[in-house]
C-alpha cells in the first residue's frame, strides 16, 4: 500500500533559546527520551529537536512555539513543519519495554486536561490508551 502524503506523520524542527547553557543541556536531556524525538541536543544556549509525530498530536509542539517558557523553559522558540520529509520519511515512536506511570519527560498524563479527550497519552507511559499513529486507533501505515 502506498502512503498518502496527507496520512504521513509530519516532521517538526524545534529551535529554541534557553536562559543559560546549563538550562539548554538540561532541557535536551529531559526531552531526549520522548518517543517522538529523532534528535535532541543543546548548542550553547540553543536547543534543537527533530520530531516525527501524527498531525493530530502536533498541538503539543505548537504550544511550545506559542508559550516556550511554560512548556519547556525556553526564552523563545520556533517550530518548523515539513509535510513531506525526504529522509527519513518516517520514524516509528521509540517506546520502552518497561513503562512507568509518568512519561519519560516526567509528565503525568492523568493530570493533563487533554488526556482521553484529544490525546490518548504518551505511548511511553502506562497511562497510554490507544494507537500512537491514529487518534481513531487506525494505523495509516498498515498494509492490510
Amino acid at each position: 500500500m502506498e502512503r498518502k502524503v496527507d496520512e504521513r506523520p509530519r516532521c517538526y524542527l524545534l529551535v529554541g533559546e534557553a536562559p543559560t547553557e546549563e538550562a539548554a543541556r538540561r532541557i535536551a536531556e529531559v526531552y531526549a527520551p520522548c518517543p517522538f524525538v529523532y534528535f535532541m541536543g543543546a548548542f550553547g544556549r540553543m536547543v534543537v529537536g527533530v520530531f516525527f509525530m501524527p498531525r493530530w498530536r502536533d498541538w503539543w509542539l505548537l504550544a511550545i512555539s506559542e508559550n516556550p517558557e511554560v512548556t519547556l523553559g525556553l526564552k523563545k522558540a520556533a517550530v518548523y513543519v515539513s509535510e513531506s520529509p525526504a529522509f527519513p520519511s518516517y520514524m516509528e515512536p521509540r517506546v520502552p519495554e518497561a513503562k512507568g506511570e509518568r512519561s519519560p519527560c516526567g509528565a503525568n498524563c492523568a493530570e493533563c486536561l487533554r488526556y482521553l479527550k484529544e490525546c490518548p497519552g504518551c505511548p511511553a507511559s502506562s497511562r497510554f490508551r490507544g494507537d500512537f499513529l491514529s487518534q481513531e486507533g487506525e494505523n495509516p501505515f498498515s498494509t492490510n
